[in-house]
């Protein structure tokens, strides 16, 4: 045991600055600068909470009285005193339950309160983390944590405010009676008997946290492998794996369940030893007492009155073994959220950053390079000019960076090197909300809101009226099928959209970026999913859309573009030509070559076309 030990103290002196940094964390929600009323009801029930300690403490002083008039030496005081004792009695236990009570009234929508602001934060920062961190992560899983993060924050206040609290005030003000009214064996008794205790209860506690924590990571990673299956259902099913996929979220399940009973094996073994310490203190406390009784050293009432403060103790102490249990499980719950916290967003606004100024929507990328890892550069020295009003296509093979390029121009990233300007401006000395709101982007994979088609279309800007909505609908050519629906813009379109097809969600994305008003559209393989008739009317609306605008077309198809006032063709980082469609033609370089291959690889589909068709 001794050979444990010091390998088990630093890692509660580590558990201790986690729990510190986590309730540092929840503390500012409860007492807030901004909310008078809340800080009231906190100091409040801080008041309430010390006086029903007080009353509960007085309680068995009056028994214990009560008890020793039962026979005093003026008969005539034989029911009178020991009635107005019991009264008095009666009447603490009655306000002592009411203020108890109080307590919830006052605590149930501070409790609410700090969750939602609490709740609200976290949503808050999650959506100021960058692009990287979320494509790193999974969903379900920082869901889980989310979850369980506010339900130990409400576990956490409930035990403060109606256990712990009032548990250590009792003890302080019985341990000052026991001091004033026995002998000081019995506090030393009392004294020992708690010391090793709450020693054990802590530093168990903390051998405990090693087993639990990996536990609760394990679930939540469970957690999101069944999000991520659920949110893949079409996937699953057209390669039927459901089989695979249950035999690995139990696998996950079952390395999680054992984690989880190995923690409650060593919870029960500890929780035994703790009660063995209460059990044989209790036992010399009553053992004594009843010894003093017998000769005469103390009273009947006073025998009461320090076995009713044993039980009074024990019973909150039996449950402050498991309590604090909890609590560790609950602070290990809360440690999750706060790395949440500590994450620090990878795009930041520049102190002193102002509103992008209106303007028409001139683009300048200048000798940009960037990498999302130090090790593999994905832009080099990148440079490029698209004047407001004109259109610019990116294209090349896959992996080249002209998705990257449309994300530097969102400001998802910054560059590691050079500039990108929007109007003269350098995005980066500027606010990010106002660049994006200059930026309208329909994706390649639409991803809808669980929602009705109208909300999802005014998601581009919710201040929308319904009829500003029906107008962009109508750019996007959507609204012919919209009035055929039941419920017409009220539609649900299912989880991520998937009632819709493509064709119909992109038609919405496109909607809501209209709707959106900015002055540059970036088009990213919008259409490269569809088939080559839903692609053809999807790439008329695009083109409706975005007329008179500045417009970044990222395209896989090269006779999408063909109407482009300038096409770069990236490879590998580097824009190796430029030129109109056919100036690019006329170098025949990459850019002829790949529109050679995609023509023949057409005619070759339309020649199969003819073939299939069955004589007339």
């Amino acid at each position: 045991m001794s050979r444990f030990l010091p390998s088990v103290a630093p890692e509660i002196r580590a558990g201790h600055a986690a729990d510190l940094k986590a309730v540092g964390v929840v503390l500012p929600y409860l007492w807030p600068h901004d909310d008078t009323g809340m800080r009231m009801r906190v100091a409040l029930s801080v008041v309430v909470l010390f006086l029903t300690a007080i009353l509960n403490a007085l309680l068995p002083v009056l028994f214990a009285l009560a008890i020793d008039r039962l026979t005093p030496r003026d008969a005539s005081l034989i029911v009178v005193a020991p009635v107005a004792l019991l009264l008095a009695y009666g009447f603490i236990f009655w306000f002592s339950r009411s203020l108890n009570e109080l307590r919830w009234i006052l605590f149930g929508p501070l409790e609410q309160r700090v969750r939602r602001r609490l709740g609200l934060a976290v949503f808050d920062h999650l959506h100021t983390l960058s692009l990287r961190y979320h494509l790193s992560r999974r969903t379900g899983m920082l869901s889980r944590i989310q979850e369980r993060g506010l339900e130990a924050t409400a576990e956490l206040l409930f035990n403060l405010v109606f256990v712990i609290a009032p548990l250590v005030t009792e003890i302080v003000i019985i341990t000052a009676v026991v001091l004033g009214r026995f002998d000081a064996h019995y506090a030393l008794i009392m004294a020992v008997t708690l010391s090793l205790f709450l020693s054990a209860v802590i530093f168990g506690s903390e051998i405990l946290r090693r087993y639990q924590r990996p536990a609760v990571i394990k679930a939540a990673e469970a957690h999101g492998k069944a999000i991520d299956s659920l949110l893949n259902y079409e996937t699953v099913k057209y390669f039927g794996n459901e089989n695979y996929v249950s035999a690995r979220y139990d696998s996950e399940l079952s390395e999680a369940e054992r984690l989880t009973v190995r923690s409650l094996i060593f919870r029960s073994i500890l929780g035994v030893a703790q009660m063995t310490v209460l059990g044989i203190g209790a036992g010399a406390i009553v053992v004594l007492g009843g010894m003093d009784v017998a000769s005469g050293a103390m009273t009947v009432g006073a025998f009461v009155l320090i076995n009713t403060y044993l039980l009074q103790l024990v019973r909150p102490l039996e449950r402050l073994g498991n309590l604090y249990r909890s609590i560790k499980q609950a602070l290990i719950d809360l440690e999750q959220m706060v790395r949440i916290f500590e994450e620090e967003p990878e795009v930041t606004d520049a102190d002193g950053a102002e509103a992008l100024p209106e303007g028409p929507g001139a683009i300048r990328f200048e000798n940009v390079s960037f990498a999302y890892d130090p090790r593999r550069p994905i832009l080099k020295n990148v440079s490029f000019e698209l004047e407001a009003g004109r259109k610019l296509a990116l294209v090349g093979p896959s992996g080249g960076g002209k998705t990257t390029l449309g994300r530097l121009l969102f400001r998802f990233y910054d560059p590691t090197e050079g500039r990108v300007e929007i109007d003269g401006h350098d995005v980066r000395a500027c606010t990010q909300d106002t660049v994006r709101a200059a930026v309208g982007v329909v994706p390649q994979d639409t991803i809808l809101f669980n929602e009705a088609i109208g909300e999802n279309i005014q998601f581009g800007r919710p201040g929308a009226t319904g009829d500003e909505i029906e107008d962009a609908a109508k750019l996007a050519q959507i609204d012919g099928f919209i009035e055929s629906l039941p419920d017409r813009f009220d539609t649900v379109v299912g989880e991520r959209g998937l009632k819709l097809s493509g064709g119909e969600k992109q038609r919405v994305a496109i909607a809501r970026a209209v709707l959106k008003r900015p002055r540059i559209f970036l088009f990213d393989e919008a259409t490269s999913a569809l088939d080559s008739h839903t692609e053809q009317a999807i790439q008329k609306s695009l083109t409706e859309v975005s007329r008179g605008s500045t417009t970044v077309v990222i395209a896989h198809r090269l006779s999408t573009i063909v109407d482009a006032d300038k096409i770069l063709f990236v490879e590998a980082g580097k824009i190796i030509e430029r030129g109109s469609h056919l100036q690019l033609l006329a170098m025949n370089g990459h850019y002829a070559a790949l529109w050679e291959k995609q023509q023949r690889a057409a005619d070759d589909g339309r020649a199969d076309e003819c073939v299939s068709v069955p004589p007339g």
